[in-house]
C-alpha cells in the first residue's frame, strides 16, 4: 500500500513538473519576422499556435501544452490532426512588473471594423501558472476559433463565449480518456443525484463555478463530463458535437434548443437529456475489472463476509459470527457445506478486487471454510486469532502510512490551496444547517441531559 501511494505521489510530482519541460515544439523561422523576434516566438505549423515571450523554457512549455490539447481535441472529435481553421491563435506571456495575482489566464477575442478577428490568450507568467487554468484558457481559444470560423466581424451586440459546462466537460473527458481513477466522484453523484442536478450544470456560468467550494467544483466537473460524454456517444456523436461547437460560441438562446437541434435523440421524451446523463454517470461510476479496494475497504468487506449461515430452532436461516464455529459440531456434512458456502464464495469473489496484500489472508479464510465444511475443526481455535492479528496489523500499518503522508503534505506545503478553504466552508455550512434545525421547545432539555452525561463521564 505504501509503495502504491508513494509511486502515485511521484507521478503527481512528475505531472507538476511537465509545464517546465515543453518538449517536441516545432519552431520554424518565418520569412516575415526579424531574427530577434523569431527567437522570442514558439509556433506550430499544424495547429497555427504562436506563443510569444522571453522565457524560453516557459514559452516552449506553454506551446507544448497548447499543441497537445489541440491534438487531443482533434482526436476526440475524430478530425484530422491538420485541422487549422482560418485564423492563427496567439498566446502572449506577461513577464514584466509585479503580479497582483488577479490575472492568470485570460482568453480574448478582438474585432475591428476594418480588420479580421484576432483570438489570443494572455498568460501571467510572473507567478506560478496553474496547469489546469492554463488548459482551460487554451481550450477556450481553440473553441473560439471553431465557433468564429467564417465570421469576419463581430456585431456590436455579439460576444464570443464558451459555456462553462462545455469547457469543463471537454477538459474532464480528455483526462478521463487517459485516467479513469476519478470514478469515486461519479459514484457519489450516482448515489446522491441531488448533490448536483443537471439543471445546475447547464445554468452555472464561469463566475458561479469559481465561487463553488472544492467539493461542488468536483461534482460540477464530473457532471459536465458525463453530459459531454452522453452527447459524444450518440449515433454520429462526434460529427454532431463538431457542428454544436461551431454554433455554441455565438449562441444566445436556450441551451436545450441548441442541444436538440444537433442531437436529435434528445427530442425523444420530456426527460431525455436527464435520462442520457444519468445513464452516463452510472456507466462511469461502474467499477472496472482492474479497480481494487484499499486496505480499509477490503477489511470492512471481509468483516461482513465472516459469517456462517446456520438454521435456528425453527428452521429459518440466521447469520452467526465465524468465531462461533462450534455450532457446526452437531451438523451433518451437507448442512455444514450449506452453512459455510456463502463464506467461501464471498471470500473468493472478494479476492478478485481486494488489496493485493490481502490475497494470502483471503486464501487462508477460504481454506478455513473448506475445513469447517469437512468437519476438520481441530486447529481452527488456533488459526482464527492469528488471522485476526494479521488483519489488525495491516489496518494499523495502512493508517500509519496515511497519517505519515498527511503529515508530509502538510509540513511540505508551500502555499495554501483551495482544498482546505473548501473544507472549512463545508464545515461552516453544516454548522449553520445544524443551527437552523434546532427546536427551542426541546433543545433546553436536551442540553441539560448532555451536561449531566458529561459530568458522569468526568
Amino acid at each position: 500500500m505504501f509503495a502504491q501511494i508513494f509511486y502515485s505521489s511521484v507521478a503527481l510530482l512528475a505531472l507538476q513538473a511537465i509545464p517546465l519541460l515543453g518538449q517536441g515544439v516545432n519552431i520554424p523561422v518565418g520569412e516575415d519576422l526579424a531574427p530577434e523576434k523569431v527567437r522570442n516566438i514558439s509556433t506550430n505549423k499544424i495547429h497555427k499556435i504562436f506563443v510569444k515571450g522571453n522565457n524560453a523554457r516557459m514559452r516552449m512549455a506553454i506551446a507544448a501544452i497548447a499543441n497537445t490539447m489541440a491534438r487531443d481535441l482533434n482526436e476526440l472529435l475524430l478530425e484530422e490532426d491538420a485541422y487549422l481553421g482560418s485564423r492563427p491563435l496567439y498566446i502572449e506571456m506577461y513577464e514584466k512588473g509585479k503580479s497582483k495575482g488577479s490575472l492568470q489566464v485570460r482568453p480574448r477575442v478582438t474585432s475591428f471594423d476594418d480588420s479580421e478577428i484576432v483570438i489570443e490568450l494572455l498568460v501571467d507568467t510572473r507567478v506560478k501558472v496553474d496547469r489546469a487554468i492554463l488548459e482551460q484558457g487554451v481550450l477556450d481559444i481553440l473553441l473560439y476559433r471553431r465557433g468564429l470560423e467564417g465570421v469576419k466581424v463581430l456585431g456590436v451586440d455579439q460576444e464570443a463565449q464558451v459555456p462553462a459546462w462545455v469547457n469543463y466537460g471537454l477538459q474532464e473527458v480528455l483526462k478521463l480518456e487517459k485516467d479513469n481513477s476519478r470514478r469515486r466522484v461519479y459514484e457519489h453523484l450516482l448515489s446522491y443525484p441531488k448533490l448536483f442536478p443537471l439543471e445546475k450544470v447547464l445554468s452555472s456560468n464561469r463566475r458561479a463555478v469559481r465561487a463553488f467550494d472544492t467539493t461542488n467544483q468536483s461534482f460540477y466537473r464530473a457532471a459536465s463530463c458525463a453530459l459531454v460524454l452522453s452527447l459524444l456517444r450518440q449515433d454520429d456523436g462526434e460529427e454532431s458535437m463538431r457542428n454544436f461547437l461551431a454554433e455554441v460560441v455565438l449562441f444566445e438562446g436556450e441551451m436545450d434548443i441548441l442541444l436538440r437541434k444537433h442531437f436529435p435523440l434528445l427530442s425523444i421524451g420530456a426527460n431525455s437529456i436527464q435520462k442520457m446523463w444519468s445513464l452516463q454517470v452510472a456507466e462511469i461510476a461502474a467499477p472496472k475489472l482492474t479497480d481494487t479496494f484499499s486496505i480499509a475497504e477490503t477489511d470492512l468487506k471481509l468483516t461482513k463476509l465472516l459469517m456462517l449461515n446456520v438454521p435456528d430452532g425453527e428452521g429459518n436461516a440466521q447469520l452467526v459470527p465465524l468465531e462461533e464455529y462450534t455450532v457446526l459440531d452437531e451438523m451433518k456434512k451437507s448442512e455444514r457445506i450449506q452453512a459455510t458456502e456463502a463464506l467461501r464464495r464471498g471470500v473468493i469473489h472478494l479476492s478478485s478486487r481486494c488489496h493485493p496484500s490481502y490475497r494470502p489472508l483471503l486464501l487462508e479464510y477460504a481454506r478455513l471454510s473448506v475445513d469447517l465444511a469437512n468437519g476438520d475443526i481441530a486447529l481452527v481455535e488456533e488459526r482464527l486469532p492469528v488471522m485476526a492479528s494479521e488483519r489488525q496489523n495491516m489496518v494499523i500499518a495502512d493508517e500509519r502510512c496515511r497519517d505519515y503522508l498527511d503529515w508530509y503534505q502538510i509540513t511540505r506545503a508551500y502555499e495554501v490551496t483551495g482544498d482546505f478553504s473548501g473544507y472549512m466552508q463545508l464545515k461552516e455550512r453544516l454548522a449553520m444547517e445544524s443551527e437552523e434545525r434546532k427546536d427551542e421547545s426541546i433543545d433546553v432539555y436536551l442540553d441539560k441531559i448532555q451536561q449531566l452525561m458529561q459530568r458522569e463521564k468526568e
